[in-house]
């Protein structure tokens, strides 16, 4: 099942539904991509804990991450919760 996020701003929803009405996507949608934007703008904090190396090839791998999600066919999940039962086995 989905996760679910409120967001109580009365501007956030002004501003959220009439860019889903322009852009003829759902208001999730609308949300969903201005967030990844916004991801793609601001920096991974530095100072992790990796080496100098790795941390550049991480920072790297996470870039192509970014620049791939805009080719996600909508609708599409890693969530595969329906796979499974209220156990966790194989439905």
């Amino acid at each position: 099942m989905a996760k679910q996020l409120n967001v109580r701003s009365d501007a956030a929803h002004r501003l959220a539904t009439q860019l889903s009405r322009r852009l003829n996507l759902s208001t999730t949608k609308v949300v969903e991509q201005a967030l990844m934007e916004l991801d793609r703008k601001v920096p991974e904090p530095a100072g992790g804990d990796l080496p100098p190396d790795q941390e550049a090839d991480h920072r790297a791998f996470m870039e192509l991450v970014r620049s791939v999600q805009r080719f996600k066919k909508p609708g599409a999940t890693s969530d595969h919760s329906d796979l499974y039962d209220e156990n966790g086995l194989p439905a």
